[in-house]
């Protein structure tokens, strides 16, 4: 009876795997990778005052993207079955009297002017949402520098780069999900955009 049971148990568990496999490709490689730089921008100036404003922006985000190696154009909007966003997270610190860093509350100093963007206890979680107008996926936040002192701007809280923004689509379903490596221009080697601000 021990061995009619456990030949039981033995075939029951090798029907269950076997009902959890399949051969569909959607299933196990949904997730697609590419580099495509400066999508997302930091407005820069040369020096910041309180009260000045810095800006993040997807103004070069199309659905249209240069892939390297490819002789067109990649459209990622219909490559995703449809991504309506793609998300990323930003933070921003503040260098302390004992040179450490602080996390910026930004509370009402952040306007979100296109896109969407959420402030939690650790960083921004920002989206750029797609417009069939423009064909572009479009963010733009403003960050109101309120106190003087020295800031760095980073966007990887979530991710171990450093030169840029680690961007994925919101896709649904089985459509594939999109993941952008954006270099972009004015981070430092440890993935940081330096600037004071001054009275």
């Amino acid at each position: 009876m021990k061995t009619i049971k456990y030949f039981f148990f033995i075939a029951l568990g090798s029907l269950l795997m076997a009902a959890d496999c399949s051969n569909k490709d959607s299933e196990f490689y949904n997730d697609i990778y590419l580099s495509v730089p400066n999508l997302i921008t930091i407005e820069t100036k040369d020096s910041y005052a309180v009260n000045d404003v810095l800006y993040i922006n997807s103004d070069n985000f199309s659905q249209f993207l240069d892939e390297p190696g490819q002789p067109n154009l990649l459209d990622i909007f219909k490559t995703t079955g449809g991504a309506q966003s793609f998300n990323f997270t930003y933070m921003l610190e503040k260098k302390t009297a004992d040179n450490s860093w602080q996390l910026v509350s930004l509370g009402p100093n952040l306007s979100v002017l296109k896109g969407f963007g959420e402030e939690n206890e650790l960083f921004v979680s920002a989206l750029c949402i797609y417009n069939p107008l423009t064909k572009h996926y479009e963010m733009r936040h403003a960050i109101t520098l309120s106190a003087p002192g020295d800031y760095r701007l980073s966007f990887g809280y979530n991710s171990a780069n450093t030169t840029g923004v680690d961007l994925r689509s919101d896709s649904i379903g089985n459509n594939l999900f999109a993941n952008i490596n954006s270099a972009t221009a004015h981070l430092d080697a440890g993935g940081f955009y330096n600037f004071s601000v001054t009275e």
